[in-house]
């Protein structure tokens, strides 16, 4: 699972997911999730350039978040779903 994910606001906001696998079929399989926040304003100057990375085994990252995945999911069904009347 090598995956990334960026999400942008109209304020020029992006935010970056990145999900890596290291050392997959090994006792020392890890996921790597990192997120990333970058700013910049009108001239191109960086307001905003910061992130936070995180290690897990398998079962962590699954336990960690499968329960968030699973509301969001939720949450866009929920949204998705045409007004009867």
């Amino acid at each position: 699972m090598n995956k990334v994910y960026e999400f942008g606001r109209p304020d020029g906001l992006l935010k970056t997911v990145i999900i890596r696998e290291h050392n997959k079929g090994t006792s020392y399989e890890t996921i790597e999730f990192t997120i990333k926040n970058k700013l910049t304003d009108e001239d191109g100057k960086t307001i905003i350039d910061g992130g936070h990375t995180s290690f897990f085994e398998p079962r962590q990252f699954k336990v960690f978040f499968e329960p968030i995945v699973n509301d969001l999911k939720a949450r866009f069904d929920d949204t998705n779903e045409l007004p009867r009347g």
